[in-house]
């Protein structure tokens, strides 16, 4: 589980960052929209739609593997970003380890890393 002062919960906070983020993706199947905030610390969403899978157990086990692998990299995140993390549809079988990998990769090309 994500600290509170590291989720973005709020529909208007999901909204902005989907408005006006910047979009960097790479083609195993994660992607994210992230904008500048005045905020101390990076907070992350994680909008698992049924496009993604019709099965809510599918898009519950897809969003517990996207944040235990996001909770790794809460240290080495630059602050003051909102982050949402987008897994494409044809990703269904995720594991953890190829999730962190991937996760890394798009915040490197993202520039968002310490």
């Amino acid at each position: 589980m994500l600290p509170k002062q590291h989720r973005l919960i709020r529909r208007e906070d999901f909204a902005t960052t989907f408005d006006r983020g910047s979009y960097t993706s790479i083609h195993e199947g994660v992607a994210i929209k992230f904008v500048k905030t005045i905020l101390p610390d990076s907070r992350i969403g994680f909008p698992i739609g049924k496009n993604f899978s019709k099965k809510a157990a599918a898009r519950n086990r897809a969003r517990r593997v996207l944040r235990a692998a996001t909770f790794q990299f809460l240290s080495q995140l630059k602050p003051g970003f909102d982050i949402i993390i987008l897994i494409k549809p044809g990703y269904k079988n995720i594991e953890h380890k190829k999730v962190t990998e991937d996760l890394k990769k798009v915040f490197i090309k993202a520039n968002l890393l310490k």
